[in-house]
């Protein structure tokens, strides 16, 4: 069976190349552009792991996972930030994130962390 990806994020390329990456590696992928747009296509029990930019307008990673986790308690999460504080990474922890990779990063880091939920 093939693992279901939900990938959200406001800034377009880098969406569209995590996207693609991983759709070349064997996964099914969903995409969003916001916290908003990531609410109107979930569908729980849908995707094994959310993938989620922690700053973006309007709501943040955490507040969407927090969103989320009441839809799907079973899903795991991944936050993406170029802003890493230990005070973010502590409370994204704390909050149940799986993982979490400093932007930029190598697309082959993600696909390990992934790997590790799987």
């Amino acid at each position: 069976m093939t693992e279901r990806l939900l990938v959200v994020d406001d800034d377009r390329l880098l969406r569209e190349v995590v996207g693609e990456y991983l759709v070349s590696h064997g996964y099914e992928v969903e995409m969003a552009d916001s916290g908003q747009s990531a609410i109107g296509i979930f569908e729980p029990f849908k995707y094994r792991i959310a993938i989620l930019d922690y700053v973006m307008p309007g709501m943040n990673g955490l507040e969407l996972m927090d969103k989320l986790r009441k839809k799907d308690p079973d899903l795991y999460y991944i936050i993406m930030t170029g802003y890493p504080t230990l005070d973010m990474a502590y409370k994204a922890m704390i909050e149940g994130v799986s993982d979490y990779i400093i932007k930029p990063f190598h697309l082959s880091e993600l696909l390990e962390a992934i790997r590790r939920i799987v």
